[in-house]
């Protein structure tokens, strides 16, 4: 699955394992191994990792 933001897409291959954030970036653990992702706003982190969560389920 696909999170689109500001012409960049960022892949996602559920299930996550683990998600941690640190002011504008977020971390995450999926199926293919560990991904760091920085955003400009700590709005645009924050609705990433909102979307993280919900689509895990």
């Amino acid at each position: 699955m696909s999170y689109n933001i500001n012409g960049h897409e960022i892949t996602v291959n559920f299930p996550v394992n683990s998600i941690s954030s640190n002011k504008n970036s977020i971390a995450f653990t999926d199926s293919q191994g560990k991904t760091k992702t920085t955003f400009s706003k700590r709005t645009e982190a924050l609705k990433f990792m909102k979307w993280l969560i919900t689509a895990n389920k």
